[in-house]
């Protein structure tokens, strides 16, 4: 009995040993705060829904959490272990960026997760809900429409839904989502392009032996022009002198004539040269298939063809510039969200020290899905996709002293982006030194999948497919001339189904 009574002894302290590494220790686990769109910001935020007396659980915004954190931080009771914020199914729209700073960082002991409470959806949007569509009344736009065009488009007075910034149509301004999907800024020719037929001042601009001119004058062939000249705020875009080199540029006159149209100062960088390609866009009249739309500024109206009723899907306008906002933050993380709808950037990292953003969805925004700049930053298993310009843009490091800056990004999905400023977005741009770029799918873009500089970075194990689609004289993966750019490693990488603009010359792609 004596010695049975040991063995029992035994186990029992074997168990209290085994069981934390089983199991794990509570103690050890990090302090948990919950957010839900039931919560209230005058609650204790520490239970994940609310209580049956409707007297205490979850936070309603994200803010007071990040303001409960850095008062225990400001009195030196930040949890030993760390802190969760766990955020509940939903579709949490900003009224403004979500904003850290250096108070509200963890430590290398104590990071600080913002994630998704497990199993939920959880979306945070810059955009703002449109309701109220009902048939085209003004009668300006039914003398621009097309008849059959008019069956279908709606207009909703976005000024009293409180939207009165629409920003400017060429870049940072207002777009429309239509059930998840980034819709079309009016345009023409619907797909594709249409060339200049020639310049009109002959000032005998040329580069590398190529003719142009440096006046944004030039003919136009048909008479599809002659519909703009009562447009409000007509825009070109166009590859205007090189294949690699796009811009947007407002039309100042139309002369139906001479068929010549003439753009607004400061003309294109490199000039204009006669067979280039452009389309017009930000026209009422040229509002004429379903999911395009145009907003009349003056007005503040939107007029949009829907793809499906109206009443089918949720229309959003993106509204804020950026989602989440980190300037000198560190420890901190954000996990499993869904980041969309914003005007620019969806999240912005200045300085500060290992920020982690994984596995999130980064998509319809009007820029980039995330840029960081500092120190052992990482982006890891997100999926980034249409937005205006780029992926990710990772820059850090000291090239004078060739210190490292540990940033990575890995395993990322990064997909049909490019789609309001075209040309040197790439999937992944990284700068400085010491910049790891592993195990990224990339695709479907109208320039560079990858671009680098700097010193010691490293490109590998990626594969990229189908991007250079709408430029020449391009690669896949892209630096440019600067010989004391040393030690960067590119190899393992697999590219694929790259063609040039209308598959003229095969872009130069590089790897190693």
């Amino acid at each position: 009995m004596l010695l049975k009574g040991i063995r029992s002894v035994l186990l029992f302290a074997v168990l209290l040993l085994v069981l934390p590494d089983l199991f794990g220790d509570e103690n050890s686990d990090p302090v948990r705060l919950y957010v839900s769109i039931q919560g209230n910001d005058a609650w204790s935020g520490r239970l994940p829904e609310p209580n049956q007396a409707k007297t205490d659980g979850p936070f309603a915004t994200l803010g007071r959490a990040r303001d409960t954190i850095r008062s225990w931080k400001k009195d030196g009771s930040l949890p030993s272990r760390g802190v969760e914020v766990l955020v509940r199914e939903g579709v949490y729209s900003l009224e403004q960026s979500f904003s850290l700073g250096e108070e509200d960082s963890g430590t290398e002991t104590a990071s600080i997760i913002y994630m998704a409470y497990p199993g939920d959806t959880v979306r945070l949007s810059g955009g703002k809900s449109i309701t109220g569509f009902k048939p085209v009344s003004e009668p300006e736009a039914i003398d621009l429409l097309d008849e059959e065009a008019e069956k279908n488009i709606v207009q909703a007075d976005l000024k009293s839904l409180g939207v009165t910034d629409y920003g400017s149509p060429d870049s940072g301004g207002a777009e429309v989502f239509f059930n998840d999907n980034p819709m079309r800024i009016s345009r023409w020719p619907n797909e594709g392009f249409v060339k200049i037929a020639d310049i009109v001042v002959k000032d005998g601009h040329q580069i590398h032996g190529r003719e142009g001119s440096q006046v944004g004058k030039f003919n136009y062939e048909g008479d599809r022009p002659e519909r703009w000249v009562n447009e409000k705020d007509p825009w070109l875009q166009g590859y205007w002198f090189w294949d690699w080199s796009d811009q947007s540029q407002r039309i100042t006159s139309i002369n139906t004539g001479s068929a010549v149209i003439s753009l607004a100062t400061p003309y294109h960088h490199y000039g204009y040269r006669k067979g280039q390609w452009y389309f017009a866009f930000n026209m009422l009249g040229e509002l004429d298939s379903p999911g395009e739309w145009y907003i009349d500024r003056e007005k503040g109206i939107l007029y949009f063809w829907p793809p499906k009723p109206v009443e089918t899907a949720e229309t959003i306008v993106s509204v804020l510039p950026n989602l989440i906002v980190m300037k000198d933050v560190s420890f901190v993380s954000f996990k499993n969200f869904t980041f969309e709808a914003c005007r620019e950037t969806a999240i912005r990292v200045t300085d500060g020290e290992r920020v982690q953003l994984a596995d999130c969805v980064i998509r319809n925004t009007g820029s980039n899905g995330a840029d960081l700049s500092g120190a052992r930053h990482s982006v890891v298993g997100c999926e980034i996709y249409n937005t205006g310009s780029g992926g990710i843009a990772l820059n850090g490091g000291d090239r004078k002293t060739l210190t490292p800056s540990g940033l990575l990004a890995d395993n990322n999905h990064i997909h049909h982006f490019g789609r309001v400023k075209r040309m040197y977005t790439p999937g992944i741009s990284l700068h400085g030194v010491g910049v790891h770029v592993a195990h990224n799918l990339i695709h479907n873009a109208p320039h560079i999948a990858i671009s680098f500089g700097g010193n010691e970075n490293c490109i590998e194990f990626n594969e990229i497919h189908h991007v250079c689609m709408e430029s020449n004289d391009a690669g896949a993966i892209y630096t440019g001339r600067n010989w004391t750019m040393r030690g960067n490693v590119i190899r393992y990488n697999y590219l694929h189904h790259i063609n040039g603009f209308e598959k003229t010359r095969l872009c130069r792609c590089v790897s190693g």
